[in-house]
């Protein structure tokens, strides 16, 4: 049974339910929101800057004009993330990198990982004549 995230808020009544995953690109760490109700896209918590130092287990979280404040602080609030206190340049605003905490998260993103990475074609080393 999913956890419902932000019921009752004005961003979105119904609340929403965290999906994980991981961007094809890197394999970093992805998470977004489907609406609780009807399990349609709601929006993304994470971003994929490449060039963003970040560990296996952080995100770089969407700036305060991709999401309402009141949902990303009832998403802390659960106590699956906490802040780093690090912050990357997101578009015209400013992303906070989170680190995650829950262990179902990790999980699931780390298996995630898993088949993402049997998809991607293996780099060949070019003989040297």
């Amino acid at each position: 049974m999913d956890q419902i995230y932000g019921a009752g808020l004005a961003s979105y009544p119904a609340g929403v339910l965290l999906r994980a995953s991981v961007y094809s690109t890197n394999l970093r760490a992805a998470i977004s929101l489907v609406c609780a109700d009807d399990e349609m896209p709601y929006g993304v918590l994470s971003v994929n800057l490449p060039d963003a130092a970040l560990a296996d287990d952080e995100i770089l979280v969407s700036a305060d004009w991709n999401l309402p404040q009141d949902l990303k602080a009832a998403l802390l609030a659960t106590g699956k993330f906490v802040p780093t206190g690090r912050w990357n340049q997101v578009g015209m605003g400013r992303g906070e990198v989170w680190r995650i905490l829950d262990a179902d998260l990790l999980s699931q993103i780390a298996a995630a990982r898993v088949v993402a990475s049997r998809g991607r074609p293996a780099r060949r080393m070019a003989a040297i004549a």
